[in-house]
């Protein structure tokens, strides 16, 4: 290949990415855990709301036998479920005195950490309670829907096409959906129907009431699942927030955990509400719907997160996330709500013909009640990505620029394209085995690390949770095998502080 001995021209940058930071400095970003334990607590407030309806709930008297219903004992998970949020009240209280003492007598940190942690974990973990109960009474179940999930989950790591979040945070993320977003939906629903008949039903004339039950039912399911959920993407956005880069890391971590409260669901409706229909709710729930419904409401959700990471006022940050979760609520609400008369009309526009109706009328009624969500987040993924590729490409730009070794003018070609990043990696992994392909992705990341965060210290919503480059840095060249020298950077002083 010939070269020029033509000085290289710099490219302007592009006019939508500004070139430098905000005037005052990076915005100071609090540590997450007290605003995640106060995520966590809004979800134990919402357990004592459905305790204290429950205990002054008008006591239930009705003569009729299809009623009865209503008076059978919780369930065994349930009353477990019950104990332990109480005991973690009284262990988070216990913890909090100590966190209290311990910052009066100005403790180490690390501590503090101990301890916040401590009443995160106290205030979460009953939640799990319902859903270990649902996957561990169904392992057959659930070893039948992991292979779709599996792949689904693979799907929004891939689509990534740039700067992808850690595995394990994505893992995180869909962990958290189908252990405490599906056992608080669970639990909430079930508190809902322990309570709501006593103040809704008119026992002399309960059929009356029926759809009033019914439409608040709806209400309360959308409204505790999509909380849950979103309580999710809020704790490990508030956690990890140096992970976020915007509206795609957004998408990618609300669909994880809206792919593991479908999982959950999943099993519960093949194994204990729909036991005699499981070909069909696995039809239903992981192949027609498994990128929509649960999916497609918190990728929204996720979406005005991975937005708030870019704003810089605190109103507009509340706009977007607020935005993002009411819409979950109301497509989840919506979508209950229509689906039973969506159910009927699919039956006679198929001549009450079952295979024609799972075939055919599934996915025409997931198209009506959430097409319109999967349209939202995939045309905010795309544009996303749109974004984080010009930001990407000024930063790659800026830093071959620099001379420090960690990303050259050939390479930065490379790490724009991901289809040729895809043929590298195969033809590495035939040449050089997993070995060679984990080496190749782990400098390819850390390349692309470097680039973002110098692209998000550039950004107008630039914020102390973004990492110094140096130690960015000296990971790609220890990846290369190149001994890191310090290289002056005059269009990013280095940052005073930098916060996982």
């Amino acid at each position: 290949m010939t070269q020029t001995s033509e000085p290289a021209v710099p490219m302007p940058p592009p006019p939508s990415v500004p070139p430098q930071g905000p005037p005052d400095g990076p915005r100071r970003v609090r540590h997450g855990l007290p605003a995640a334990i106060g995520v966590a607590g809004s979800l134990s407030a919402a357990f004592a709301v459905g305790q204290l309806l429950f205990w002054a709930e008008p006591e239930v008297t009705s003569p009729l036998p299809w009623m009865r219903v209503f008076l059978l004992p919780e369930p065994d998970a349930f009353a477990w479920t019950r104990k332990l949020v109480h005991a973690s009240w009284a262990l988070a209280a216990v913890l909090g005195v100590l966190l209290l003492l311990q910052r009066r007598a100005a403790a180490r940190p690390q501590a503090t950490r101990t301890l916040q942690c401590g009443i995160l974990g106290a205030l979460l973990l009953p939640f799990a309670v319902m859903s270990l109960d649902t996957l561990g009474n169904a392992p057959l179940t659930l070893l039948i829907c992991l292979p779709t999930t599996g792949a689904a989950l693979l799907c929004v790591h891939r689509v990534q096409l740039f700067r992808r979040m850690p595995g394990w945070l994505l893992l995180s993320g869909f962990g958290w959906g189908v252990l405490f977003g599906g056992g608080f939906g669970i639990v909430m629903i079930t508190w809902f129907g322990r309570y709501a008949p006593g103040y809704l039903l008119d026992w002399q004339h309960p059929r009356d009431s029926i759809r009033t039950l019914y439409t608040l039912s709806s209400l309360n399911a959308g409204l505790t699942a999509e909380l849950g959920k979103a309580a999710g993407v809020a704790v490990l956005f508030l956690l990890f927030r140096r992970h976020f880069d915007g509206v795609v890391s957004g998408v990618a971590i609300g669909a994880a955990v809206g792919l593991g409260f479908n999982l959950t669901e999943t099993v519960q409706y093949m194994s204990r509400i729909e036991p005699g229909q499981q070909s069909a709710q696995f039809w239903i729930r992981q192949v027609v719907a498994l990128m929509a419904a649960h999916v497609a409401f918190t990728a929204v959700v996720g979406a005005g997160f991975g937005a708030a990471r870019a704003l810089s006022g605190r109103r507009d940050r509340l706009l977007v996330v607020g935005g993002g979760a009411l819409a979950a609520i109301g497509g989840h609400f919506a979508t209950d709500t229509v689906m039973p008369q969506l159910g009927k009309w699919e039956e006679n526009l198929f001549s009450h013909d079952q295979t024609l109706g799972l075939l055919l009328g599934v996915p025409l009624t997931t198209a009506i009640t959430s097409g319109a969500f999967v349209a939202v987040y995939v045309t905010v993924l795309r544009r996303g990505l749109k974004a984080q590729a010009l930001g990407i490409a000024q930063a790659l730009r800026a830093e071959a620029d620099s001379g420090a070794g960690a990303i050259d003018a050939q390479e930065t070609g490379l790490l724009l394209d991901p289809r040729r990043r895809l043929l590298l990696e195969l033809r590495v992994w035939r040449r050089d085995g997993t070995a060679g392909l984990r080496h190749l992705l782990r400098l390819q990341q850390a390349q692309l690390d470097l680039a973002t965060q110098r692209w998000h210290r550039g950004g107008p919503g630039a914020d102390s949770a973004v990492p110094d480059d140096a130690p960015l840095r000296e990971r790609v060249l220890a990846l290369k095998g190149i001994p890191a020298t310090p290289v002056a950077d005059p269009a990013f002083p280095p940052a005073r502080e930098a916060l996982s």
